[in-house]
């Protein structure tokens, strides 16, 4: 019988560093299930329209690829029913209908789910979220059935619809993290006054905030140069934006995907990092990433991942959802005050390598799988999740 078995759709490598600390924890004893086929288009994930290159993990042994055949299904589900723990997260909960009825122990991982009009996020939920049986047990105080939050607004709207009240855990996505030998010199290295945007060009990620930005510091006369990299739907209204502004000298526009490490590359010559997603943006690894990388960051207030990362003016800046004004305001003040830049940047490093890496991540859920009262010691991940 396994010990752990974590189930979704696809592995990225935003899971991969979780992954192999499970591994090296549980060895033959932990499995990821994957029960879909990915589908790709050139080198990028299709359904992710990606604005990184995609990075191929078949290889890895803890891997079970359960849509290869029927009896590898049947395989996965016979796994999912006996494990002695099982998360579970981006694919219908009715797999979970067998072991939630046997009251075993169980963590149903997600992202807030209300991130547009009301009507079309109870739609949503009723449709995809809870069905065929969990609801009930994520009702009841007593099943052995928890929410690990990868957002910091999914305890909301879960409890809002009645389920997994007292029962959330701080969650998340956890890329790569890098140990730097010597934080300092990779902060005396960064280009000075140097702004990065990375993500995919879609709008509920508002890559054009970046273009008003940078159009509203030219106006107020301050030095900076801004890189927008990634790739997306909206790349041709935003080169016509950065055109119509007469912004080329200031600002680049990538016309390309990039792979993880490019990006890395990018966010450590980088003193700032803007992140201008709206509620949309479920949890956003890049927020990891560039704090790993001692960016000075700059994110919007209702990204899923900036109330659990970012204590705001102690490791980052949180600016009002959708405000442009906020924002520049923010960066502005940062650009007329390197040390600060410094500082942040150098306490997001920390707060990244000592509290939301991967390594951290599994050793506490291992400390919760072991016992759910360990929660309320625990800081980062796996900690009680408030309702906010």
């Amino acid at each position: 019988m396994k010990k752990l078995a974590f189930v979704s759709n696809f592995i990225t490598s935003h899971q991969v560093p979780l992954a192999r600390e499970f591994a090296k924890f549980y060895g033959d004893d932990y499995v990821f299930i994957l029960m879909k086929k990915p589908k790709y288009e050139g080198s990028a994930m299709k359904f992710h329209d990606s604005a990184l290159k995609y990075n191929d993990y078949s290889s890895e042994k803890f891997l079970l690829k359960a849509y290869e055949s029927p009896e590898l299904m049947t395989q996965a589900q016979k796994i999912i029913n006996e494990a002695e723990c099982v998360i579970l997260g981006g694919i219908p909960p009715a797999v979970l209908h067998d072991r939630l009825r046997d009251n075993k122990l169980t963590f149903f991982y997600a992202e807030r789910f209300m991130k547009g009009p009301l009507w079309r996020d109870l739609i949503r939920f009723v449709k995809y979220e809870i069905f065929s049986g969990a609801r009930k047990a994520a009702r009841s105080p007593d099943s052995k059935f928890y929410l690990l939050c990868a957002s910091a607004f999914a305890p909301r709207d879960y409890n809002l619809c009645g389920l997994f009240k007292n029962k959330c855990f701080k969650w998340g996505y956890f890329p790569e993290t890098k140990h730097y030998d010597d934080i300092n010199e990779l902060i005396s290295r960064k280009t000075p006054a140097k702004i990065l945007w990375g993500g995919r060009f879609i709008n509920w990620k508002h890559p054009e905030f970046a273009v008003k930005l940078a159009d509203n510091l030219r106006n107020q006369h301050i030095n900076f140069s801004l890189k927008i990299a990634g790739a997306g739907l909206m790349y041709e209204s935003l080169a016509s934006m950065i055109e119509s502004l007469n912004l080329g000298e200031l600002v680049t526009l990538t016309p390309q995907p990039l792979s993880t490490e490019e990006l890395r590359a990018e966010m450590e010559s980088s003193q700032i990092f803007i992140f201008t997603s709206d509620r949309g943006e479920g949890w956003g690894a890049v927020l990891n990433e560039s704090m790993n990388s001692a960016c000075a960051v700059v994110a919007g207030d209702k990204i899923g991942a900036a109330p659990y990362l970012i204590k705001d003016g102690q490791n980052g800046l949180l600016f009002r959802n959708k405000n442009i004004q906020d924002l520049t305001a923010k960066v502005s003040d940062l650009l007329a005050s390197p040390e600060k830049i410094s500082s942040l940047g150098r306490a997001a490093y920390e707060t990244i390598i000592n509290e939301w890496c991967a390594e951290i991540a599994a050793k506490n859920f291992i400390a919760l799988k072991d016992s759910i009262t360990a929660g309320k010691n625990l800081l980062g991940p796996c900690s009680v999740a408030p309702v906010i």
